[in-house]
């Protein structure tokens, strides 16, 4: 006959609960790093882009539209972060850029977040142009 040994699966379940507990902790902290960088990355390239875009018009404020618009994106939408901070420049190119640190919750360790964009101030009359003429061309080649 087999004896039922009692208690043994309150000792298995106190030895793995903390190893189950560990590993949803990492998940639950990883997935907050990735909205954040997520949310970061979109909202530097939705900033760089809306300053390119104004320099398009003829006394466009570049600069100021890119700081506007990313400090507006940047502050909405970050459940965990500490020490953020935002960084805009603008010349050839408009560049945002987005840092900050997520607390991973283990021995004080933090998530270091970079998040870049940047946008090429464009012509569209220029750009539409400058299509339709390589159109053109290629269609008299092909005929």
């Amino acid at each position: 006959m087999k004896k039922v040994k009692r208690g043994s699966f309150t000792i298995e379940a106190a030895l793995l609960m903390p190893v189950i507990f560990l590993v949803l902790m990492g998940v639950l902290y990883l997935n907050f790093f990735v909205h954040n960088r997520a949310w970061l990355t979109a909202a530097a390239y939705e900033a760089a882009v809306s300053g390119s875009m104004e320099g398009y018009s003829k006394n466009g404020k570049v600069y100021e539209k890119a700081d506007i618009q990313g400090r507006m994106l940047g502050s909405t939408g970050l459940p965990v972060g500490e020490n953020f901070s935002m960084q805009t420049s603008a010349g050839k190119s408009v560049q945002v850029t987005y840092r900050m640190e997520i607390p991973v919750g283990f021995l004080g360790l933090k998530w270091k977040v970079k998040a870049v964009g940047k946008a090429v101030p464009l012509r569209p009359v220029g750009w539409i142009r400058k299509v339709k003429s390589v159109r053109n061309a290629v269609e008299e080649v092909t005929q």
